[in-house]
């Protein structure tokens, strides 16, 4: 019983400090993003540590007393958040409700097969290390940056330990539904019930179904669910009028949603090409770059900047596994023909060239190319991956569709009938980048191939003659439901969990973690490098690496450099 009131405390002190740097961002950056609600303060906070986070890991690990300190000011910034009116309490208790709704979502035995790997270690080893130079040689998962490790770090507290290092997953499903249904609430109240509507209502329905397991969501699938609101974003700026403050501040927030997902996956660093389309579009490109958005910019700057500098500092190139960004040949490069076999090797996996139980005859340098590889991808990958996810989002599609169809007619003329065709531009453009480069379900697949279907669902939802008492049952059903399945999936996957591994959450709520013994591959008084003897790292005492030849320490700008010694 002890560990679970620390286990749910802790949850409701992060959730908390999370938001109250989003106060805290929104204020001294720009007020305006004061207007926003609690979930996009979750979000905008979620952002801020994870910034904080990788900045401060060059100067100090993530101990206790670091991350007491930083949840402290977290915690300032929520109390101002709260009191700053009645309308934000309300807000507070919405949210709360929204939490304990979802709370099972948060009890995990077993997480993903990355998880031991490499994830919980690279966390723990910035919780318990200042910043390592050279870590891309411990293994393959250190090599590249993911905010969520750096998340997860700050989360290191006294008798939580590691436990919820987990969690961020999280609370990005909680932000995101009460962001859409804030959303959707406020266009119904103000009878904005067009397309934007539709598209936000099927977007909470295949998130709350497809994501109900957080502890597969990995670097992934966070990303997946905020491209959903990029997009929602992006097509609200580029087709809707209203006046320039709205459209500014809507363009901070798609800014803060690309670069959130893009430093937990940095391939989302190509939907940035949302930004010039909307200026171009829209001619507003002066009136948005105004000095109080200037300090922002450079903020986002920055951001990308650390994530450069980490992926240079780990592996020698400003984007692994691309190897023409692979600069100078410093001591803790990863060698150019590794980088190289590693970029054919993400790829050949991603079209399905191996996997559990069988591996291609052809090898990974022409599999990859010429389009040899599709046949053997449709029937490893589209069958039963991609397909069973294709036919779900049909249901949905179709399902929704029905229940508004029998209570309506449809109107003489669409409104976006001149228009409609640029919905699908980019959502388009980006699923064949999908398709050609790399086509597996966790680099955006699923929200690649839903966009399509939502845009074309919302554009004939739009066109239906419906009266507001029918769109709100409707849609409170819709959102009713979303949430059961939820929780009843959860409530499955908890009870396998539990007859399975014998997982008695009442009695401890913590994930399982395999108890191993490590070796010290280097040792020189001050510092220590340990290696599994069988296995993962898993909790192992960090940093753990799984390059355990002649391993060498030294001192650069401050920091250790870990390098081989065969190079």
């Amino acid at each position: 019983m002890t560990e679970q009131i620390i286990f749910l405390t802790y949850i409701f002190i992060f959730i908390f400090s999370t938001i109250g740097y989003g106060e805290i961002f929104s204020r001294l950056i720009n007020k305006d993003l004061l207007e926003k609600n609690i979930g996009y303060q979750g979000l905008i906070g979620f952002f801020s540590i994870s910034l904080i986070s990788s900045l401060s890991t060059f100067f100090f690990a993530h101990n206790y007393i670091h991350n007491t300190i930083l949840h402290f000011f977290g915690l300032v910034g929520f109390f101002l958040f709260f009191k700053r009116s009645k309308k934000n309490l309300n807000e507070l208790k919405y949210l709360i409700v929204l939490i304990l709704i979802f709370l099972v979502g948060a009890y995990v035995y077993k997480n993903h097969d990355d998880f031991p790997y490499y994830h919980l270690t690279y966390s723990l080893n910035l919780s318990e290390n200042q910043f390592i130079i050279g870590t891309g040689i411990f293994s393959h998962g250190f090599r590249t940056f993911s905010s969520l490790f750096y998340y997860h770090s700050v989360l290191y507290m006294p008798l939580i330990k590691f436990y919820l290092f987990h969690i961020g997953p999280f609370f990005i499903i909680i932000f995101f539904n009460y962001v859409i249904m804030s959303e959707i609430f406020e266009k119904y109240k103000s009878d904005k019930i067009n397309f934007l509507y539709f598209f936000l209502l099927l977007s909470l329905i295949f998130v709350n179904i497809a994501f109900y397991r957080i502890s597969e969501h990995g670097t992934d699938r966070s990303a997946q669910i905020l491209l959903l609101l990029i997009f929602y974003y992006f097509f609200k700026i580029l087709f809707y009028e209203y006046n320039q403050k709205k459209i500014n501040l809507d363009i901070l927030i798609l800014l803060i949603l690309i670069f959130l997902a893009s430093s937990m996956k940095a391939i989302y660093y190509m939907y940035l090409i949302l930004i010039p389309a909307i200026f171009i579009k829209k001619k507003i490109f002066k009136k948005f770059f105004v000095i109080k958005n200037v300090l922002i910019i450079f903020i986002f700057s920055l951001g990308l900047i650390i994530n450069i500098l980490t992926n240079f500092f780990n592996t020698g190139c400003l984007l692994y596994p691309a190897e023409k960004t692979c600069i100078g040949n410093f001591e803790w490069s990863i060698p150019d023909k590794e980088v190289n076999r590693m970029k054919t090797h993400y790829e050949w996996w991603a079209k399905a060239g191996g996997g559990p139980g069988y591996r291609s005859d052809i090898k990974p340098k022409d599999y990859v190319k010429n389009f040899v590889w599709v046949e053997n991808w449709i029937q490893r990958h589209f069958f039963n991956k991609v397909s069973d996810t294709l036919f779900g989002i049909i249901f949905i599609c179709i399902f929704v569709y029905f229940s508004f169809r029998c209570f309506s007619k449809l109107k003489k003329s669409s409104v976006f009938k001149k228009e409609i065709v640029f919905y699908y531009f980019f959502p388009i453009i980006f699923l064949l980048e999908w398709f050609l480069n790399h086509p597996a379900m966790r680099y955006g697949g699923y929200v690649l191939i839903a966009l399509p279907l939502f845009i074309y669902t919302s554009s004939i939802l739009d066109r239906l003659q419906l009266t507001k008492k029918k769109i709100f049952n409707v849609t409170i059903i819709f959102v009713l439901i979303s949430i059961t399945l939820f929780l009843a999936r959860n409530l499955i996957r908890l009870n396998k969990e539990i007859n399975f591994y014998n997982y008695n959450i009442f009695v401890s709520p913590y994930f399982f973690i395999e108890k191993n013994i490590s070796s010290v591959v280097y040792d020189d008084n001050e510092f220590k490098i340990y290696s599994p003897l069988n296995g993962m790292c898993w909790a192992s005492k960090t940093p753990c690496s799984y390059y355990n030849a002649d391993i060498k320490v030294k001192k650069f700008l401050g920091l250790r450099v870990v390098y081989r010694n065969d190079r």
